[in-house]
């Protein structure tokens, strides 16, 4: 005996680009998280099932950059210098880099900021140029940080580092309210946005040492992640979302601050446009931005979706772009983790749950193995681009302050299909007869997991 999983709308057959043949109307569950976050084992919510899905303009297209201007409260600028930093040992070895360079300001924002070796590491190097006269401002989670020894924070403190938690983490009552961006901002003039947080696991990826691999123990298993290094005039908007952050948290910043921390850009001939799309849900204008920059992307795409997400447990809303991008022809493809990779399991069940629709329509999804998954890229037609702090999954939509970059270069989308491509190996591609034969326990405890699938 199973769990119901619930059923897919059949697939009509027609030929590539040819309008859809007419089909009833057909429902389709709204399972797990129902309608509304936060409703957990709300009834089932009945909803139309389109199978004739009209392709949208296009990511190309003036009508998404101005679905994305509407949506996500961001611009586009034009003129910019994109870098992917792939893995622990590029992208640390770059922000050291920028670091040491620093001249005026270093404005850093951190989820995890773990007392660990390159912990420590960060704090002297980032106290030992506060102490050569840079501005250095820190932002860190209070929650995310809470296994870090209070002694790293007050040795840059004492050094003339500012620095501010946001939260506490013993407030259990605010345990949801989290702030999950990551920035690192230099003089103004360059950035790195991306996914990873400031611990061993994230800084020795792909070094092949010994490193934390699963949140219970210690392995030799690379952590996969990516990070991106921006140069040009959105690295203005990237300091923005900071300031905002900052003075949320009653930090000072004079006028003279001010304008040290936005200096004149200058446009790189020919360079590609960025937006920076920041969310947080408990600010107006900036709730549910990173999910309807996702949401309209998979919409606009026509050709190709290649995500890359280390916690893949999409809302309901996202879920079925997905499906019906998949129906209109367009080729879907998902590198999450599996349960054996994931530093938290409990997501990868949940997960499970809702992959039968998805696998039904056609979208193929690979579950990573060996070490941890922990990139936030997705790429859409070869040409727009996605790369941040945002997992696809209802803390990112609900509870969680994000920041994304999106990018307009087929370059860097390139690099993201050849970096997923070359991946696949380290895979194992999820098919309806494995899902088939779990058992009715194994259904029971996804389908449990997934009512709760908004917070996690």
């Amino acid at each position: 005996m199973k769990v119901q999983r619930g059923q897919a709308t059949p697939v009509p057959s027609t030929a590539p680009g040819a309008p859809a043949a007419a089909a009833p109307k057909t429902a389709e569950v709204n399972k797990g998280w129902g309608a509304k976050a936060g409703q957990a084992g709300a009834a089932p919510v009945l909803k139309p099932v389109s199978t004739n899905a009209v392709p949208k303009p296009g990511v190309r297209s003036a009508v998404f950059e101005a679905q994305l201007d509407r949506d996500t409260q961001s611009r586009s600028l034009a003129g910019n210098k994109v870098s992917m930093l792939f893995d622990g040992v590029n992208s640390f070895a770059e922000r050291n880099k920028m670091i040491d360079g620093a001249k005026e300001s270093i404005c850093f924002q951190t989820f995890i900021f773990n007392s660990d070796e390159t912990g420590w590491a960060l704090a002297k190097k980032l106290a030992a140029k506060a102490q050569e006269g840079v501005q250095v401002r820190v932002i860190y989670d209070a929650m995310g940080s809470g296994r870090a020894d209070p002694k790293m924070f007050e040795l840059m403190k004492n050094a003339g580092v500012d620095v501010k938690a946001y939260g506490e983490k013993y407030k259990v009552w605010d345990l949801n309210d989290r702030w999950h961006e990551k920035h690192l901002i230099v003089d103004g003039k360059a950035s790195v946005q991306g996914g990873m947080n400031i611990a061993d696991e994230y800084a020795l990826g792909g070094s092949g040492k010994q490193i934390f691999s699963r949140g219970d123990g210690v392995g030799s298993e690379a952590w996969r992640d990516a990070d991106m290094k921006l140069e040009g005039p959105a690295v203005a908007d990237t300091m923005k979302a900071f300031t905002r952050n900052w003075d949320e948290l009653g930090g000072k910043l004079s006028d003279a601050d001010r304008q040290k921390l936005f200096p004149k850009l200058s446009e790189v001939s020919g360079g590609p446009s960025v937006r920076v799309v920041q969310s947080n849900p408990e600010v107006k204008g900036l709730v549910g931005t990173t999910d309807k920059l996702y949401l309209r992307s998979i919409e606009n795409a026509q050709k190709s979706i290649t995500i890359e997400n280390a916690y893949f447990l999409p809302p309901p809303e996202i879920r079925k772009a997905l499906i019906d991008a998949a129906k209109r022809g367009v080729e879907v493809k998902v590198m999450s983790n599996s349960k054996a990779s994931n530093d938290m399991g409990f997501v990868s069940d949940a997960a499970r749950y809702f992959y039968d629709d998805m696998l039904k329509a056609g979208v193929q999804i690979f579950e990573k193995h060996g070490g941890t998954l922990h990139s936030k890229t997705a790429t859409f037609d070869g040409e727009f681009s996605v790369v941040g702090s945002v997992n696809m999954n209802g803390r990112s939509k609900n509870t969680d302050a994000e920041v994304a970059l999106a990018v307009q270069d087929d370059a860097t989308a390139r690099q993201l299909e050849n970096r997923f491509a070359a991946g696949l190996k380290e895979t194992v591609k999820v098919t309806l007869a494995e899902l088939k034969k779990e058992s009715f326990m194994t259904n029971l405890k996804q389908w449990a997991l997934s009512t709760m699938a908004w917070t996690f």
